[in-house]
């Protein structure tokens, strides 16, 4: 068997569900970094051209990288809702998200000398609701109430006789709640109302990958680009030329939808085909690690970034752009990937001393008998 038919057979066969999941952390760190993109990076084109309309685009729609984040994590909860209770369910994801956010929260009361008001309206998600939800870090006030919700919809989405169907009707809910709260709901909150179908779909994919493993047909395949290109113009319609898609803040809405349900497995067969080239696919698998490597601490590299990248921007205002794009890729991958570690070794003491507290109390108590 030549190299090219050993290729061939490789990746023919798999299912787009298995690919996805194999490449889950290098699509992540690709969301991450698109969404660092859009917040920080500096435009280096000066002249009007196609280069300078590719690189704005680029840049302006980058918060689609916050959609693929909903998607996976919709795909994530199902098989970690069945592992142990519902409250270790609330444990495993509060222990997650909120420490990193609360971290970054006191540093930031600290050194930009919040109210006590204002310290703890942002800290307990107060102001995402009662002010603006771009107060403070909007994505975890977000992603916690939807994890809080998740066990209670998927209790009724698996008893459903027809997933697709139900959560299409879900979807048709969603669509008319939001007209009908047009002028009713605060305008900011959109922002995060519009990505609840995305965090649903993500669910039902969940649920596909857990129960089904056909493989992916050349048909699926195309569909998924045409998906994807779709979502991609309809992007460009909504953020430059302010066409709206039916609900309020449409440039976050359907456009999203459409790249979020396709990005991730479009990209991830990308890599696996990448991968498996003979010769060169060890860049691929190098650039597997490397997205892989932002992929760990997305989280963390989204708490930091426009706080750090403001404070450096304001001391190195004299730089080229591509200067300062160099300065604050490096300051806020170190310190993302600090307070990832910080996260990680602070439950892991945690939890040793918890242990030995247990053990100990035990001890005491046999003692006592």
């Amino acid at each position: 068997m030549n190299n090219t038919t050993s290729l061939q057979s490789s990746v023919k066969h798999k299912s787009g569900l298995d690919v996805l999941t194999k490449y889950r952390g290098a699509v992540m760190g690709i969301a991450a970094l698109w969404i660092l993109f859009f917040h920080e990076w500096q435009l280096l084109s000066t002249e009007p051209g196609k280069l300078a309309d590719f690189e704005n685009y680029i840049k302006r729609i980058g918060f689609c990288g916050v959609d693929i984040f909903l998607f996976l994590s919709g795909i994530g909860l199902v098989f970690a809702i069945g592992k142990k209770s519902i409250l270790s369910f609330y444990y495993r994801r509060l222990k997650r998200v909120y420490l990193p956010f609360l971290i970054v929260g006191i540093i930031r009361a600290v050194t930009e000398k919040w109210t006590s008001e204002g310290f703890r309206d942002n800290v307990l998600c107060i102001s995402f609701y009662k002010t603006n939800m771009y107060s403070f870090l909007w994505f975890v006030p977000a992603i916690l109430t939807l994890y809080l919700l998740f066990p209670l919809y998927y209790k009724i989405f698996s008893k459903s006789s027809n997933k697709l169907m139900f959560t299409a009707a879900m979807f048709v809910i969603w669509m008319a709640l939001s007209l009908f709260f047009r002028d009713k709901l605060r305008p900011d909150l959109y922002g995060f109302t519009n990505r609840i179908p995305v965090f649903l779909f993500g669910i039902y994919a969940g649920h596909l990958t857990k129960t089904h493993k056909e493989p992916f047909t050349k048909t699926a395949w195309f569909a998924l680009a045409a998906v994807m290109i779709s979502g991609l113009y309809f992007a460009y319609l909504a953020n430059f030329k302010g066409i709206s898609f039916i609900v309020p803040t449409s440039n976050c809405s359907l456009p999203n939808l459409l790249i979020a349900i396709s990005f991730p497995f479009v990209t991830a067969k990308l890599l696996e085909f990448l991968c498996n080239i003979p010769k060169v696919g060890i860049i691929g698998k190098g650039l597997v690690k490397f997205l892989s490597f932002f992929g760990l601490f997305s989280l963390e590299l989204y708490c930091v970034q426009e706080w750090l990248s403001g404070k450096l921007l304001a001391e190195i205002g004299d730089q080229t752009p591509m200067m300062k794009n160099i300065a604050i890729f490096a300051l806020c991958t170190i310190a993302g990937f600090i307070l990832y570690l910080a996260v990680k070794y602070f439950w892991i003491i945690a939890e040793f001393i918890a242990k030995l507290l247990k053990a100990l109390i035990k001890k005491k108590s046999v003692t006592n008998k």
